[in-house]
């Protein structure tokens, strides 16, 4: 009897250190869709004007000598003085104060998570594009921390260059080719805004930002700013502002069948915008007319690795494209 009260107290304890391991839980998060509105296209300086000024005010409608001076500032100009440099200029700090184009945009804003401390730089963005021209391939657009896309609109101009993930190709729309200025932003896809300033942990309210590409519009002021000057990283001739227009003249005297017609060229040097080199602004528009074509994956890089979310762009579509 006693032998047996041994056995059974030895393989109770057995029983007990083989306890099965329950590994610990992923975080969750859940977001909440909003698709209809639109944004500046803040952080592109060739897409944008300062106050004051409008698309009549290019250089062959009066704007040059002084008034092209004081259009074009200094790059000592603050972001209140309405100025290129002071309001749209170069990688200035907090010049996001001007007159930007804008495009549609959808958003997604963190609606509830856990734990409550998950880190920015440990959650991936990767934006996965299924497309038939790509032999049945998937390309992705882009992938990074939302850390790395994190940006404060009209407080700091670019994003953190260090940490921010570079565009790609998504199908045929190839983002990365069409300039260097494409391979620094990740802001021409779109941008993660904290709720709070500075917070490097993602928080109920935070929002993500995603542009719309409207299929080939011209969006810059690229020609004024030519004219009083400045140039880009990556323009040519070919993709930058024509700043001549030619049209055709008839002119016929006598009448039929008699008569004598001939024709005169007139160039004159007015600045026509272009699609300029980084207008790549924003996902492909057939992310968002077809089911599948393209998703977004929001994926907690610790331990364990867990896929937060998958966002169909589809689900992103504005009212007019359904």
């Amino acid at each position: 009897m006693i032998l047996l009260i041994v056995l059974t107290l030895v393989a109770g304890a057995l029983l007990w250190s083989f306890k099965l391991y329950t590994p610990p839980a992923g975080p969750t998060l859940t977001v909440v869709l909003r698709s209809g509105g639109a944004n500046p296209v803040w952080g592109d300086p060739t897409d944008c004007q300062p106050w004051g000024y409008t698309l009549s005010s290019y250089p062959s409608t009066g704007l040059n000598g002084s008034a092209l001076t004081n259009w074009l500032g200094s790059d000592t100009d603050g972001p209140n003085v309405r100025s290129w440099y002071g309001q749209c200029g170069d990688g200035k700090d907090g010049a996001t104060t001007g007159n930007y184009s804008e495009l549609n945009t959808s958003e997604f804003i963190v609606a509830t998570h856990s734990p409550a401390a998950i880190p920015l730089s440990e959650v991936d963005f990767t934006f996965v594009c299924n497309n038939a021209s790509n032999n049945g391939g998937t390309t992705i657009l882009i992938s990074g921390s939302l850390a790395g896309m994190t940006w404060y609109p009209g407080i700091t101009q670019v994003t953190n260059e260090t940490t921010e993930p570079l565009l790609g190709k998504c199908g045929t729309f190839n983002a990365a080719s069409t300039a260097a200025a494409n391979d620094l932003y990740s802001n021409r896809l779109g941008i993660y805004v904290p709720i709070r300033y500075g917070s490097t942990y993602l928080e109920n309210g935070d929002t993500f930002i995603l542009y719309i590409h409207n299929g080939g519009y011209p969006l810059d002021f690229e020609c004024v700013a030519n004219a009083a000057g400045v140039e880009f990283d990556g323009e040519t001739a070919s993709n930058g502002c024509q700043m001549t227009n030619t049209t055709s003249t008839e002119h016929c005297s006598g009448t039929p069948p008699h008569q004598h017609c001939t024709w005169t060229n007139v160039t004159t040097d007015i600045a026509i915008p272009q699609l300029d080199y980084d207008d790549y602004h924003g996902a492909p528009p057939w992310c968002f007319t077809s089911q599948g074509a393209c998703t977004i994956y929001l994926t907690y890089t610790g331990t364990p690795e867990t896929v937060l979310a998958a966002i169909p762009v589809y689900a992103l579509a504005p009212p007019s494209f359904t």
